[in-house]
């Protein structure tokens, strides 16, 4: 009798032992047939993010850091392209550079805060300008600090230097083979698209 009792006893103490080295707890006072139900709270991170743009009425604060895709809309670029944007990418991650998407073209936007090999945002531009790259670069009065055009004649890009920040904006046509083609209007397009973002940063 005692070496069943023993058996019973080292039974029950083997079973609590496999039920705690998985996690689970014997509950007291239920049915066995009693579903059990478990329920997660959801994480407080799981918050929507804001996307709206910014209001004019507020346009002039710094760009969040990672948001800067956030300045202009699909809606904005779409208008001033003449074509619906598809897609917005930040392939970087990081904010620095947004891509706009539509059928037909690609406006790439570009933030550069930090410059490697010339110190600061004033000597960069200096630099495009004696560079030697593409065509000679071409001056534009009256947008930000100072900014102009450069690349090869097929495809420039538009330089805006505003305070230590220096914004690229480039458009090209969607090709297969990825070449760096830009449309007969481009240099407009990105004029127009600079007007409007230089209303959005500080």
């Amino acid at each position: 009798m005692k070496k069943a009792g023993m058996f019973l006893l080292a039974g029950m103490l083997f079973g609590a032992s496999l039920l705690a080295a998985c996690g689970l707890t014997p509950v007291q006072g239920t049915s066995p047939a009693a579903p059990v139900v478990a329920t997660v709270a959801p994480l407080a991170s799981a918050a929507p993010l804001a996307t709206a743009i910014p209001p004019a009425t507020v346009a002039n604060t710094v760009p969040v850091a990672g948001n800067n895709c956030a300045l202009l809309s699909k809606d904005e670029v779409g208008k001033v392209l003449g074509e619906a944007v598809v897609d917005l990418k930040d392939p970087t991650k990081d904010g620095l550079l947004c891509e706009y998407l539509t059928q037909n073209l690609i406006l790439e936007l570009g933030f550069y805060h930090t410059f490697i090999g010339t110190g600061n945002s004033v000597n960069y531009m200096q630099q495009l300008r004696t560079d030697g790259i593409g065509v000679a670069p071409v001056e534009v009065t009256g947008l930000g600090d100072e900014s102009l055009y450069h690349g090869e004649s097929n495809h420039r890009v538009l330089y805006v230097r505003k305070g230590d920040t220096v914004y690229t904006i480039g458009v090209r046509n969607v090709t297969a083979d990825n070449s760096l083609s830009s449309p007969d209007n481009a240099l407009t397009l990105e004029k127009s698209l600079a007007d409007l973002l230089m209303t959005r940063v500080p």
